[in-house]
């Protein structure tokens, strides 16, 4: 799939989440974890850059069923990995957003 395939699809999950739910999806990416300071709650992602690194598209995902420790056993920030999860919405408590990320995911440094 070229670049343009990729962020035309990543556009499609954000405006079109249903059509989604419950699909595998893998991503090769970067890593990176960002934390809300409210909840301090860990979100951890994978960051797609394509070949010129002028643009970036990325999906959060929950590695196994949520039970690994960060930083113990996530790689750091900008690490390749290949992740692999179930797509689904969400949303926060006391928050109308919604939020889309992967569930169960297997992730593999690469």
């Amino acid at each position: 799939m070229n670049k343009d395939m990729v962020y035309a699809t990543f556009y499609q999950l954000m405006v079109e989440p249903d059509k989604y739910i419950g699909k595998t999806l893998c991503i090769d990416g970067l890593y990176y974890t960002g934390q809300n300071e409210k909840t301090g709650t860990y979100y951890h992602y994978s960051i797609i850059k394509d070949a010129l690194a002028c643009c970036s598209q990325g999906l959060e995902f929950v590695w196994g069923e949520g039970s690994h420790v960060y930083p113990d056993e996530y790689p750091k920030d900008e690490t390749e990995i290949e992740v692999k999860g179930t797509f689904e919405t969400y949303k926060e408590p006391g928050d109308d957003t919604l939020y889309c990320h992967l569930v169960n995911s297997e992730m593999q440094v690469k």
